[in-house]
């Protein structure tokens, strides 16, 4: 118990002390502490750079990923092979999520229902929530992101751009 009572009551400290004195007894010269002072800078650089990078590349997972799905509907609807039902389960199941939506934002605003009645309203947010989300998702598929999410990527290519001169 005394090891760890020691290490928690100031042997934590004594020991970050006690390697730093060894560093100091090892490199004894100004200019050998610089160059330490300068490989631990660049370490910490090269930390951020391939922090940045594994971001980047998770970026491109996920861009990839949108991009085949879409690539994916354009061949279905494309395809003289393709029935009537598969051309148009997206748009239908879309269409009618945001009509979904439309109708209980309706309901909600303009119908006649007991706001008061607690276990009702919990369900009826939840489901609002859902759906307004769905409609979302619909409305970035079919019209694309917003040109912030456009501004940050084109960000991100130039900054992967500067890392690599670099």
């Amino acid at each position: 118990m005394g090891f760890i009572q020691n290490l928690f009551s100031g042997g934590a400290s004594q020991l970050v002390n006690s390697v730093g004195n060894v560093l100091d007894k090892v490199i004894t010269t100004k200019g050998e502490k610089m160059q330490l002072d300068l490989e631990m800078k660049k370490a910490d650089h090269q930390f951020e750079i391939d922090m940045q990078n594994l971001s980047l590349e998770d970026k491109k997972a996920i861009l990839g990923d949108i991009d085949s799905a879409r690539k994916m509907n354009a061949a279905v609807q494309e395809s003289p092979n393709a029935t009537k039902l598969s051309k148009n389960v997206s748009p239908v199941l879309a269409l009618g999520g945001a009509l979904l939506t439309f109708v209980l934002f309706g309901w909600l605003m303009f119908g006649k229902w007991d706001p008061n009645e607690q276990s009702k309203k919990e369900i009826i947010l939840y489901v609002l929530g859902v759906l307004s989300g769905i409609l979302t998702q619909v409305f970035s598929y079919y019209f694309g992101s917003s040109q912030g999410s456009a501004a940050k990527t084109d960000l991100i290519h130039s900054m992967h751009q500067n890392m690599m001169e670099k």
